[in-house]
């Protein structure tokens, strides 16, 4: 399926998504119980991992399921917020962009292994 005519909303909502991501990891970051919050930050991983498989771009899909199984562990009270988890989940953020970025200047995630 040629999913090209939908690259542009894509990059659109992962946008919105990045931006959501960034702005409840900081409130997380001073509220590690913040039940509400780990559920945003669980609810736009999972869209993003859907959306990123829809358009075949698997290594931001196995970067955002990962990240959705670690808030599912936290929402399960199995995982715990701390600092440490706080820098892992910016350095997805951070991978996440960086694909981002090579989706709209190539239409293609690339090579570059940032999964977690």
């Amino acid at each position: 399926m040629d999913v090209s005519q939908y690259l542009d909303i894509f990059i659109d909502e992962t946008n919105g998504h990045i931006q959501a991501l960034n702005d409840n990891i900081m409130i997380l970051e001073k509220e590690p119980e913040n039940k509400d919050v780990i559920n945003e930050i669980f609810r736009a991983a999972h869209s993003l991992k859907g959306m990123a498989g829809t358009m075949g771009f698997k290594k931001m899909q196995r970067l955002t399921h990962d990240m959705e199984n670690v808030f599912q562990e936290i929402r399960n009270d199995n995982i715990k917020v701390n600092s440490n988890l706080i820098d892992i989940l910016f350095s997805c953020l951070d991978a996440i962009e960086e694909y981002l970025e090579t989706v709209k200047a190539t239409s293609d995630e690339g090579d570059n292994g940032n999964e977690a």
